[in-house]
């Protein structure tokens, strides 16, 4: 495949950034036609270069304990988020219920990070249907939940919104063909001016952990000086790779 414009490459951006992005939400942001982004998204995953979409639930809003590690090993156990990182290092999410698996973890990874105060949040059975509902089908209205559950359509509305506020889509990207920067971070230093280009939500902003893509290496090196200039111990690693997945309901 030829090399991507930069155009191309800020609408792949939006993808891995904006969690629900569609060709509408994308053609606004960036100022170009609904036509132009649908038909650069189609081309781009005919190209392989985007691929299916991939999920992303709260394992806390999954009656889950999770924590997170940074490790030269890969990992075996089920990851709710993986970044393969250019370093050779691998940075994830796993979910686990007891501390004996807790023990087991650090044993395989090391010293794991833990989002402050985050617990595991007992599901009601409806909110656990709906859940399972939207995994088979991310798209779904709330008019396809009412009739699937036998709700009345607000309780449908509602119900559907409290889940995509607690659920990632996004769609996989090749980073290594698509041309843009994304980067893992570990710091002290607030986002800031830059919490628009943050790698969709993954939930650990709180321990410092979060990454970023850019469009451009110039604009992610410009990122990189100022984190440096406000953390000089902050960790940078350049992400090639990365998998979110559900945890099981």
């Amino acid at each position: 495949m030829e090399y991507l414009t930069y155009e191309e490459r800020s609408i792949l951006t939006m993808l891995v950034t904006e969690s629900w992005a569609s060709p509408s939400s994308i053609a606004k942001r960036l100022g170009v036609s609904r036509q132009l982004a649908w038909y650069t998204l189609r081309r781009l995953r005919e190209a392989g270069v985007v691929g299916d979409p991939m999920l992303y639930v709260r394992p806390d809003h999954a009656g889950l304990h999770y924590a997170f590690f940074q490790s030269e090993r890969e990992p075996e156990d089920y990851t709710v988020l993986k970044f393969e990182t250019l370093e050779g290092t691998y940075i994830f999410a796993v979910p686990f219920r007891t501390e004996e698996e807790l023990r087991s973890l650090r044993e395989r990874y090391g010293r794991p990070w833990f989002v402050p105060s985050l617990k595991p949040k007992p599901l009601t059975e409806l909110q656990r249907r709906t859940l399972r509902l939207l995994l088979k089908n991310p798209l779904i209205s709330s008019a396809e939940l009412a009739r699937e559950l036998d709700l009345p359509r607000t309780k449908a509305r509602k119900l559907v919104s409290w889940a995509r506020r607690n659920v990632n889509f996004t769609y996989w990207v090749d980073l290594r063909r698509a041309g843009i920067a994304a980067l893992a971070v570990k710091t002290e230093a607030p986002l800031g001016a830059y919490a628009a280009h943050k790698f969709f939500k993954c939930f650990a902003y709180a321990t410092g952990f979060y990454a970023v893509a850019f469009p451009d290496l110039g604009r992610a090196a410009e990122f990189v000086r100022k984190l440096k200039a406000e953390d000089p111990k902050a960790r940078i690693n350049v992400v090639v790779g990365y998998e979110l997945r559900p945890p099981e309901l």
